[in-house]
Parts: C-alpha cells; structure tokens; sequence
C-alpha cells in the first residue's frame, strides 16, 4: 500500500529550505519539536537519514538533497494542476451549456437566454439544437449542463426533472371550417390535408395511435423533421397541422387559428440534468429563469 504524508513532506521542504527546524516549524505555524518529530517520523518510515548535527546546526544528507529535489519536482506540478483546476473551475463559472429541441430553442429559450444574459453578462452561453435523443447524449456525456427535451425515454446517468405540462392543438388557416369547432377529433380530420411533425418523434407517434383508436386514417401530406416551417405553409393553405402549443403559439401572429386537439396528447417536455455534477452558480440562475417562464 502506498503511504504518503503530506505533512511530514511539508516539514522537510520548511527545514531544507530554512536551514533550521524552529524557523521551519515557524513557517509552518507548529512548534520545534513538532517538526523534529516529522522528520523523524518520515526517516523511519522510509529508512532514510536525512539530516545530521554539524557545529551546532543540521545539515541535510546526500538523500536529502535528492529527495529534495523530487519534492521540488512534484511541487511544481502541484502548482500546475492546482492552476489548472482554478482555471476550469473559474471557466466553469464563466459558461453555460445548455442543450434543447430545436423547437424550444426558437420558442421558450430566447427570452429564457436574454434574461439571464441580463442578470449574467460575463457568462458565454452554448446553445446546443438537436433530438430528444441527442439532448440526453449531450448531458449524459458531460457537453452540456441544462437539457429540455420531450420525454419519456429509455435513459440513464441522469437527472429527470418534470417542468409544466402541455398538449397538442389543432393549427389550421384561418377561416378554415374547422374554426367552427370547439375541439377537433381525429374524425374531424379524416379527410383533411395534414402537415405533421417526422414519423420519428414521440408526439407523432401517440398522434397516430389516436387515429388508430378513432378507426381514422391520416392524410399526411407532408412529413418535417420540425415544426417550424409547418406552420407558415398552414398560413399559406396547404393544410392542417397537429403541434404542441407552444410553437402553434409562437406562430399565431400568422394567418392561423388554434384549436384543442381531443383526445388530449401531453407534450411531456423534461428537463435534463447532470446525475452526479452539482450545477454552477450561473447554471442554477438559469434554471430558475427557466422553471419561472415555464409556468
């Protein structure tokens, strides 16, 4: 087993460099004895001689000059990984990371970001748009420190935290006749141009299963891995989509109405956090600011 006493190193460093073990012991903030007894401590535990008495004063060995030496050594790379941990953890500080959604990155995070910008100018902040998938990745593996994506999902080595729960709307042009509903239903779309969201994604998935339930059969006419564009070619006719509300929202300056979709389907965004790292003091701003805007 490997034995190391860092005190009894220091001690030796102090008499060294002193030349004296009461200055050493002064240097160190203990008394002579204590320091002679460190160094005899450390010469028996490695059988070593390390100084001898000559006319009074003690003067190191020829081992205590290589040891001396090594420790120097040793010191400085001490210095050097102590540097580097103040470096990234001032760094740390100093960066945030977060990852989302595309969606959620144009549509809950600007004001979210320009917030915290505001309580954190120094602060650079990454912003990382990609899948639910990708977004558990980035945590996960340490590239970022906040993740908001659409969960469930079969995940480990991280934090779920659940955030306000939304459900999916009915966007359509308007003075589209769905308009004079209250609530759409899978039957009120049987026929009816759909524009949704890629065959991949959780949402369209559960989407589906409601036609399937309502015996209804989908006329898709155009798959798009975002909902963004979506909207804007709804404004423009070409059909009708099923989103979650906070985009539909975020587009209403648009030629559209929003209507509830039924049977209700929950947008079940999440956040995504570090299972074992402690976030930063800007992190933990930033969350606030987020759990604040999302309810």
């Amino acid at each position: 087993m490997l034995r190391f006493n860092l005190r009894q190193i220091e001690a030796f460093r102090a008499v060294i460099e002193t030349g004296n073990m009461t200055h050493a012991g002064e240097v160190l903030g203990v008394t002579q004895p204590a320091i002679s007894r460190l160094i005899r401590d450390l010469e028996e535990e490695y059988g070593l001689q390390l100084f001898v008495r000559q006319a009074g004063r003690i003067e190191p060995t020829k081992d205590a000059i290589a040891l001396h030496v090594e420790v120097e050594r040793c010191y400085g790379e001490l210095e050097q990984l102590v540097k580097f941990a103040t470096n990234l953890g001032e760094f740390r500080r100093k960066r945030l990371r977060v990852a989302s959604t595309v969606g959620h990155s144009y549509f809950l995070l600007p004001e979210v970001i320009r917030r915290f910008h505001d309580l954190c100018p120094d602060v650079i902040i990454n912003l990382f748009s990609g899948t639910s998938p990708e977004v558990v990745e980035q945590i996960e593996k340490g590239r970022s420190d906040i993740g908001l994506a659409l969960l469930p999902l079969d995940v480990h080595g991280v934090d779920i935290r659940e955030l306000p729960e939304t459900n999916l709307v009915c966007v359509m042009p308007q003075a589209h006749p769905l308009g004079k509903l209250a609530t759409v239903t899978p039957g009120d779309l049987a026929q009816v141009p759909l524009l949704l969201i890629s065959e991949s994604s959780l949402m369209r998935k559960r989407l589906l299963q409601a036609f399937k339930d309502a015996d209804v059969t989908p006329n898709v006419i155009l798959n798009s891995t975002y909902t963004g564009p979506i909207c804007s070619l709804v404004a423009n006719g070409m059909g009708v989509s099923i989103m979650d509300k906070l985009t539909a929202d975020a587009y209403s300056g648009l030629a559209i109405d929003i209507r509830p979709f039924s049977p209700s389907i929950p947008c079940e965004l999440k956040l995504v956090l570090p299972a074992s790292q402690v976030l930063s003091q800007p992190g933990k701003v930033f969350l606030d600011l987020l759990l604040e805007h999302t309810q």
